[in-house]
């Protein structure tokens, strides 16, 4: 299993996201470019720094969330 299969990438990713995604936008990503982009980061070949730049795009970043994130930490802290 690659390390950009884990558990662990995937919350190493959404805790980018989710601290870039209130600061001034530095990137702009085109919506013809989220698939193809979104494909680079879900198989590692995005280094942090750019992740986290990308996700400064506020519409990126929802659509990003949209499709990817799965909610298993609002699931779990609801059962609690």
């Amino acid at each position: 299993m690659s390390y950009s299969k884990t558990e662990n990438w995937e919350r190493n990713v959404r805790t980018i996201a989710e601290n870039s995604k209130d600061k001034p936008m530095t990137r702009k990503v085109d919506t013809y470019e989220y698939e193809s982009l979104a494909e680079c980061i879900r198989s590692d070949q995005v280094p942090a720094a750019d992740i986290a730049e990308y996700f400064t795009d506020k519409a990126f970043y929802k659509w990003y969330k949209k499709k990817y994130f799965k909610d298993k930490y609002n699931k779990k802290m609801s059962t609690i």
